[in-house]
């Protein structure tokens, strides 16, 4: 099960930046979206949509591990207002399925979803 501070931050009315990280063989690679964007399956899996993240698909087709920074000033933390996390997980990209579906209905622009099955998450702050 998912942390509930890490929960908290995803389901955050007000919108904080996810910062990803994907590896590849000319170095590492940054994308972003908003937290209001990811969807937490009854599995505790991350669904992110993506339009492009073409290179973050081609960094994980060969090393399917992603970091994230997760974070919101908004959700108590260790000594008050602001928390995040450093989450890493492994991934798959589904471009058909009842997952696929559901967050094409929501976010019409996607071509993929990123899926992320979370290995770890560890509070920062």
């Amino acid at each position: 099960m998912l942390n509930e501070k890490l929960l908290a931050i995803l389901s955050h009315p007000v919108d904080g930046a996810v910062s990803m990280v994907s590896n590849g063989a000319d170095g590492s690679h940054l994308v972003n979206t908003w937290n209001s964007y990811i969807t937490v399956t009854d599995a505790d899996k991350l669904l992110i949509p993506a339009a492009g993240y073409q290179k973050t698909e081609k960094n994980l087709a060969a090393q399917n591990e992603l970091t994230l920074s997760i974070a919101s000033r908004e959700v108590e933390g260790y000594r008050g207002k602001g928390t995040g996390f450093i989450v890493k997980g492994t991934t798959r990209f589904l471009t058909s399925g009842q997952e696929f579906d559901h967050m094409k209905e929501k976010f019409s622009w996607i071509r993929a979803v990123l899926e992320v099955t979370v290995t770890s998450a560890k509070k920062m702050l």
